[in-house]
């Protein structure tokens, strides 16, 4: 079983529930840690810009609620064969998404970057394959699944209207 906890669910997993295998562990697991990858990024966007910093621990804190979803839906029957069967999330689309936010870290640990910078990370992550991918599954779910799928295209939608909006008026500093 996943070892995350999920700080709104007091219950968490059952321990009589079936582990997941490897592959349906994987995808999941996958998905986890790519919305606690951006939690992570929005966190430290937070720490480096101090006047916008309710703006990026809401965001975080909403990517939190996404992962938190994720890990919710972990021993549902139906979400395992819908991954291994029917999922249009591509495992290394989102390997590859995480490998990019990880190395946005720590690179921004290692060197300043500017809040238009900042802010145009973070639209390129919310306006991503994988962002686009949720969008795409809405349809294709399962009942059980899709009010947690849609709580997350929701929230990745509103994400990236706030972002751009944020990202427009910085612009419009600039000039």
């Amino acid at each position: 079983m996943l070892t995350h906890s999920i700080s709104s669910d007091p219950t968490g997993p059952r321990t009589e529930e079936k582990a997941l295998t490897e592959t349906e562990l994987d995808s999941l697991e996958l998905l986890i840690r790519h919305e606690l990858a951006i939690k992570r990024l929005y966190e430290l966007f937070a720490a480096l810009f101090p006047q916008l910093n309710d703006f990026w621990q809401k965001i975080a804190g909403e990517e939190q609620q996404h992962a938190d979803l994720l890990l919710r839906l972990q021993s549902k029957e139906p979400l395992k064969k819908w991954f291994l069967s029917d999922s249009q999330l591509k495992r290394l689309a989102i390997t590859g998404s995480i490998q990019y936010v990880e190395a946005q870290i720590t690179r921004i640990g290692k060197a300043k970057i500017s809040l238009r910078e900042a802010l145009s990370i973070a639209k390129d992550l919310e306006d991503a394959l994988i962002e686009k991918q949720f969008f795409k599954m809405t349809g294709s779910v399962p009942g059980e699944i899709s009010v947690s799928v849609r709580d997350i295209v929701t929230g990745s939608r509103q994400h990236q209207k706030r972002i751009a909006e944020a990202l427009n008026a910085e612009k419009q500093k600039i000039r």
